[in-house]
């Protein structure tokens, strides 16, 4: 099975769902495979069709010390294996991200020959222990997905801080060199050399206001990438918390 082809049966599609974060759902749903049916646990997914299989691929590793490889476009697959925990049967276990008009997915099917997969009509407890499995990537997909947009989130906001940070430093260099100026000004009689360190108290203080420009928007900046930073981690909670409950 080294090339594999997914076409999602129309029975797949769910009224009313519009955004795979919107709504979260584990379901079986019958699934062509090359051409034959199979069945699959599918649940939606952030929009990354690339970021699931390589968190699947971790999950195998990690889980059940499976190696899974490439098995065509956007599919993942460790052939002829061994899940004692899901099945006395041996199969091939196949992940597959897709994306339709209302969201995108990941099918995973545990496939026991040409035309035959796991299902609940006739293998029903092995199916169970399947979806638990399921649900478990599920669970950690989403938690590893939220923590690399935090990771993400808060390296721009670190970036952002030392250039606040940078920014005020200048400010105060340049606060330091009015200064001085000043006092250079009150002890000075030479009007020429006065007239000198006025010009260049004058141009210091305007570098000085175009710099002091730039910190509202710095702020700003800082303030919103904290909020969102927070709203990436209560998202995570709220999904975790779904998850856990199917």
């Amino acid at each position: 099975m080294k090339k594999i082809l997914f076409l999602l049966a129309t029975g797949i599609l769910l009224s009313g769902f519009l955004n795979a974060q919107d709504h979260l759902f584990l379901e079986e749903q019958e699934v062509n495979l090359e051409d034959s049916k199979s069945y699959a646990w599918v649940f939606p997914i952030p929009r990354d069709l690339d970021e699931v299989l390589d968190d699947l691929k971790d999950y195998c590793k990690e889980r059940s010390d499976l190696r899974m490889k490439n098995g065509g476009d956007h599919v993942m697959i460790a052939e002829k294996v061994a899940l004692n925990h899901i099945t006395a049967l041996r199969g091939d276990l196949i992940g597959y991200s897709f994306m339709t008009e209302q969201y995108y997915a990941l099918a995973l099917v545990f496939q026991l020959g040409y035309d035959i997969s796991l299902n609940s009509g006739l293998w029903e407890t092995e199916m169970q222990n399947f979806r638990n499995y399921a649900k478990e990537f599920m669970s950690y997909h989403y938690e590893r997905y939220y923590n690399r947009r935090v990771e993400e989130k808060e390296k721009e906001l670190g970036d952002v801080e030392k250039d606040r940070k940078q920014t005020q430093g200048k400010i105060d260099n340049l606060t330091k060199k009015i200064n001085n100026l000043g006092k250079k000004i009150g002890k000075e009689e030479d009007t020429a050399k006065i007239v000198e360190y006025e010009n260049e108290i004058n141009t210091l203080e305007s570098d000085m206001q175009g710099l002091m420009d730039t910190l509202p928007g710095l702020d700003s900046k800082i303030d919103a990438l904290k909020s969102d930073i927070e709203a990436l981690k209560t998202e995570s909670y709220s999904y975790h918390n779904e998850i856990s409950s199917f």
